[in-house]
């Protein structure tokens, strides 16, 4: 009977270590937020409805009871706590290229028409950022901002065939973008 004991806490010992060292990134690179959790591959997930807002994270900021995030797919208002609400402005081309069906994203992986159908009307997709107000620009502005060189993350990008249909025009979308951010952020800021 002792051997048994003996062997069963050998084996425990050999894959304790084993799970804890395979593991280990996801426990230290996460980041909670209620229902909402940055994840180590620096993605955007919400897990009670099973969906994923952004699935490629440059920045993000916590200011008040909000997430701000400035991602591939736009940038994302996301209201903290019990309520959910939910505004994106969208980098229109990210919508059009979106590939749903790659076998290496999984069930997580969103496409932007399954978060119009999941949050229904407590999401609001926005084309420009003329409705937003003054505090989300400037958080926005700053966001992008301090992102030293966005083209390090749109290069590999631009080359990929396998999640984009485009992805040259996935990156250029999302070039685009910033551009009508920084745009309207020195017409309010009189710069």
């Amino acid at each position: 009977m002792r051997k048994v004991y003996a062997w069963i806490l050998i084996i425990i010992a050999i894959i304790a270590p084993l799970y804890l060292y395979i593991n280990i990134h996801r426990y230290m690179d996460t980041k909670t937020f209620f229902r909402y959790e940055i994840n180590y591959f620096y993605e955007l997930r919400d897990y009670f409805n099973n969906l994923t807002i952004e699935n490629n994270i440059y920045r993000y900021v916590v200011k008040d009871d909000y997430l701000y995030t400035y991602g591939l797919s736009g940038y994302t208002k996301i209201k903290l706590g019990v309520g959910i609400h939910i505004i994106k402005v969208l980098n229109v081309e990210y919508e059009k290229n979106y590939i749903a069906n790659v076998e290496g994203r999984g069930t997580f992986y969103s496409s932007i028409e399954e978060l119009r159908y999941g949050y229904l009307d407590d999401i609001t997709l926005l084309r420009s950022f003329e409705d937003m107000d003054d505090e989300d620009l400037n958080t926005f502005y700053l966001l992008f901002k301090k992102l030293n060189n966005i083209e390090e993350y749109l290069l590999p990008i631009e080359k990929s065939h396998l999640y984009y249909k485009d992805g040259k025009k996935v990156a250029q979308g999302l070039r685009e973008l910033n551009d009508s951010l920084i745009k309207e952020y020195m017409k309010r800021n009189g710069k």
